[in-house]
């Protein structure tokens, strides 16, 4: 029997708690858990000029802006206020969130705050729902960038 509507949306919403336990853990390489090999991400409304094609050069932007050797440290991901429409095998979501990061180095102690939207397109697949498009928005900032390397 195919899933419900229910069953559907709840679903779709794991793959978000997902991503923010991941990024949270630095656990990067398992992204895969919540985007499609072929996902896009447009990061133009938030900063201009970053596209990403592709899951992998998502996961290096990862290890790049948040992982060992960058000036961010622990982070902190929050999800909600989902607004989620499912036609079958495909899905559309726009999703708030807030996200807070720690800096480490030269930004010792200082906080990184930001508040957007995803507003994302997904797909079933035979592993589950998974984001094959995302359009990244910020709202607000707030402290200095910790996520950006010297010289970067």
């Amino acid at each position: 029997m195919p899933p419900t509507f229910l069953e559907d949306v709840h679903a779709i919403e794991q793959i978000y708690v997902r991503y923010c336990e991941l990024v949270d853990a630095k656990q990067f390489d398992r992204l895969g858990d919540c985007f499609t090999s072929e996902t896009a991400h447009d990061y133009t409304r938030a900063l201009p000029g970053i596209t990403l094609e592709g899951l992998a050069p998502l996961i290096a932007s990862m290890h790049w802006n948040l992982g060992d050797g960058s000036h961010c440290g622990a982070t902190h991901h929050n999800v909600g206020n989902f607004r989620i429409q499912v036609d079958g095998d495909r899905a559309h979501a726009k999703v708030n969130y807030y996200a807070v990061h720690r800096g480490v180095g030269r930004h010792e102690g200082a906080l990184y705050s930001m508040w957007g939207l995803y507003d994302d397109e997904l797909v079933r697949t035979s592993a589950g729902w998974r984001v094959a498009r995302r359009v990244y928005s910020s709202v607000l900032t707030e402290g200095p960038v910790v996520t950006a390397r010297d010289g970067a």
